[in-house]
Protein backbone atom coordinates (compact mmCIF):
# COMPACT_ATOMS: atom_id res chain seq x y z
CA UNK A 1 0.00 0.00 0.00
CA UNK A 2 1.85 3.10 -1.21
CA UNK A 3 1.39 6.38 0.62
CA UNK A 4 1.54 9.70 -1.23
CA UNK A 5 1.97 13.23 0.19
CA UNK A 6 0.70 16.58 -1.05
CA UNK A 7 2.84 19.55 -2.00
CA UNK A 8 2.38 21.23 1.41
CA UNK A 9 2.35 18.19 3.68
CA UNK A 10 5.72 18.87 5.32
CA UNK A 11 5.11 22.61 5.85
CA UNK A 12 4.28 24.12 9.24
CA UNK A 13 0.73 23.88 10.55
CA UNK A 14 -1.20 27.10 11.15
CA UNK A 15 -3.66 27.34 14.02
CA UNK A 16 -6.32 30.01 14.51
CA UNK A 17 -5.41 32.57 17.18
CA UNK A 18 -8.96 33.31 18.31
CA UNK A 19 -12.39 31.72 18.21
CA UNK A 20 -13.71 33.76 15.28
CA UNK A 21 -10.96 32.91 12.81
CA UNK A 22 -11.29 30.35 10.02
CA UNK A 23 -8.16 29.01 8.32
CA UNK A 24 -7.73 26.89 5.21
CA UNK A 25 -5.54 23.90 4.50
CA UNK A 26 -5.17 23.97 0.68
CA UNK A 27 -3.12 21.12 -0.74
CA UNK A 28 -2.53 19.48 -4.11
CA UNK A 29 -1.03 16.15 -5.14
CA UNK A 30 -0.34 14.66 -8.57
CA UNK A 31 -1.10 10.96 -8.44
CA UNK A 32 0.41 8.29 -10.70
CA UNK A 33 -1.51 5.91 -12.94
CA UNK A 34 -0.56 3.11 -10.53
CA UNK A 35 -3.05 4.28 -7.87
CA UNK A 36 -4.75 1.25 -6.34
CA UNK A 37 -7.37 0.33 -3.79
CA UNK A 38 -6.30 1.03 -0.17
CA UNK A 39 -3.64 3.58 -1.21
CA UNK A 40 -3.42 6.55 1.16
CA UNK A 41 -2.82 10.18 0.17
CA UNK A 42 -1.77 12.49 3.01
CA UNK A 43 -3.20 15.87 2.05
CA UNK A 44 -2.84 18.23 4.99
CA UNK A 45 -3.34 18.78 8.70
CA UNK A 46 -6.12 19.61 11.10
CA UNK A 47 -4.33 21.37 13.98
CA UNK A 48 -4.85 20.37 17.60
CA UNK A 49 -7.98 21.86 19.18
CA UNK A 50 -9.53 22.64 15.78
CA UNK A 51 -12.63 21.38 13.98
CA UNK A 52 -13.30 21.15 10.22
CA UNK A 53 -15.84 23.61 8.78
CA UNK A 54 -15.93 22.66 5.10
CA UNK A 55 -14.14 20.55 2.51
CA UNK A 56 -13.90 21.06 -1.25
CA UNK A 57 -12.13 18.55 -3.50
CA UNK A 58 -11.19 19.29 -7.10
CA UNK A 59 -10.02 16.43 -9.27
CA UNK A 60 -8.68 15.86 -12.72
CA UNK A 61 -9.79 12.70 -14.45
CA UNK A 62 -8.01 9.75 -12.85
CA UNK A 63 -9.96 7.04 -14.69
CA UNK A 64 -10.33 7.35 -18.47
CA UNK A 65 -12.70 4.39 -18.72
CA UNK A 66 -16.16 5.15 -20.15
CA UNK A 67 -17.65 4.39 -16.73
CA UNK A 68 -15.31 5.59 -13.99
CA UNK A 69 -14.74 2.99 -11.29
CA UNK A 70 -12.19 4.84 -9.14
CA UNK A 71 -13.70 5.77 -5.77
CA UNK A 72 -12.18 7.44 -2.72
CA UNK A 73 -13.09 8.70 0.73
CA UNK A 74 -11.63 11.64 2.67
CA UNK A 75 -11.25 11.85 6.43
CA UNK A 76 -8.73 11.82 9.26
CA UNK A 77 -5.90 9.27 9.11
CA UNK A 78 -5.63 6.75 11.94
CA UNK A 79 -2.48 6.47 14.10
CA UNK A 80 -1.20 3.46 12.15
CA UNK A 81 -1.41 5.50 8.93
CA UNK A 82 -3.23 2.77 7.02
CA UNK A 83 -6.91 3.75 7.17
CA UNK A 84 -9.33 6.56 7.97
CA UNK A 85 -10.63 6.94 11.51
CA UNK A 86 -14.13 5.50 11.66
CA UNK A 87 -16.69 8.31 11.83
CA UNK A 88 -14.24 10.97 10.57
CA UNK A 89 -15.17 10.73 6.89
CA UNK A 90 -15.88 14.14 5.39
CA UNK A 91 -16.52 12.59 1.97
CA UNK A 92 -17.41 8.98 1.11
CA UNK A 93 -17.39 7.14 -2.23
CA UNK A 94 -16.33 10.11 -4.35
CA UNK A 95 -15.58 9.63 -8.03
CA UNK A 96 -12.64 11.33 -9.79
CA UNK A 97 -14.13 12.36 -13.13
CA UNK A 98 -12.87 14.96 -15.59
CA UNK A 99 -12.28 18.22 -13.72
CA UNK A 100 -14.87 17.77 -11.01
CA UNK A 101 -15.57 19.73 -7.84
CA UNK A 102 -16.88 17.72 -4.90
CA UNK A 103 -18.09 19.20 -1.63
CA UNK A 104 -17.65 17.29 1.61
CA UNK A 105 -20.92 16.08 3.09
CA UNK A 106 -19.91 13.08 5.17
CA UNK A 107 -20.86 12.22 8.71
CA UNK A 108 -17.38 13.26 9.84
CA UNK A 109 -18.50 16.86 10.20
CA UNK A 110 -20.63 15.62 13.10
CA UNK A 111 -18.49 12.63 14.10
CA UNK A 112 -15.06 14.20 14.58
CA UNK A 113 -14.35 14.75 18.24
CA UNK A 114 -12.24 17.52 19.71
CA UNK A 115 -8.56 16.68 20.25
CA UNK A 116 -6.95 19.39 22.35
CA UNK A 117 -3.43 17.94 22.09
CA UNK A 118 -2.72 16.26 18.75
CA UNK A 119 -2.57 17.55 15.19
CA UNK A 120 -4.41 15.20 12.85
CA UNK A 121 -3.85 14.32 9.18
CA UNK A 122 -6.44 14.90 6.46
CA UNK A 123 -6.14 11.95 4.08
CA UNK A 124 -7.68 10.39 1.01
CA UNK A 125 -8.16 6.63 0.90
CA UNK A 126 -8.72 4.93 -2.45
CA UNK A 127 -11.64 2.54 -1.97
CA UNK A 128 -12.01 1.20 -5.53
CA UNK A 129 -9.38 0.98 -8.27
CA UNK A 130 -9.70 2.74 -11.63
CA UNK A 131 -10.62 0.59 -14.63
CA UNK A 132 -8.27 2.62 -16.86
CA UNK A 133 -6.05 4.63 -14.53
CA UNK A 134 -4.37 7.85 -15.67
CA UNK A 135 -2.17 10.19 -13.69
CA UNK A 136 -3.74 13.42 -12.52
CA UNK A 137 -4.10 15.92 -9.71
CA UNK A 138 -6.37 16.17 -6.69
CA UNK A 139 -6.65 19.39 -4.71
CA UNK A 140 -8.24 19.50 -1.26
CA UNK A 141 -9.24 22.70 0.52
CA UNK A 142 -10.41 22.15 4.10
CA UNK A 143 -11.45 25.12 6.20
CA UNK A 144 -11.21 24.78 9.97
CA UNK A 145 -11.75 26.79 13.12
CA UNK A 146 -10.66 26.70 16.74
CA UNK A 147 -12.94 24.48 18.80
CA UNK A 148 -13.62 27.32 21.27
CA UNK A 149 -17.23 27.47 20.00
CA UNK A 150 -17.67 23.78 20.79
CA UNK A 151 -16.87 20.48 19.19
Amino acid sequence: MPTFESNNFEKSILSPHSAGEVYVCDDKVVLPDTLASDDIVKMGHLPADCMPVDLVIRTEELDSNGTDTLRFSVGLLNEAGDDLVSGSELLVGAQAEAVKTIRGDGAGFLGITRDKVNDRILAIKVTATAATAVSGAIRAAMTYRASDYGA
